[in-house]
Parts: C-alpha cells; structure tokens; sequence
C-alpha cells in the first residue's frame, strides 16, 4: 500500500512547487532544519 502521487505538485496560485504528501512535508522540514543548523554553526 505505497502512495503513488508525487511528493511535490504545482502550487494553485504563484509560481513553484508545494509538498503534495506526508513524504514532501517531511523532506521540506528536513531541509529548514539543515539551513538553520548550518546557519547556527557558521555563524
């Protein structure tokens, strides 16, 4: 029982992707907090 629908989909109104799943959710939370971690330790 796999989800068959794309993580990412267009966005109704702009330009740009939007996460479609729980798999796209997750991978964009992943991704701020690598930027913030990255941001914290240059710093």
């Amino acid at each position: 029982m796999t989800d068959q629908r794309p993580w990412f989909g267009p966005k109704r109104v702009g330009w740009g992707l939007r996460p479609q799943t729980w798999q796209g959710w997750t991978l964009t939370a992943v991704i701020i907090v690598v930027v913030v971690a990255v941001g914290l330790l240059v710093r």
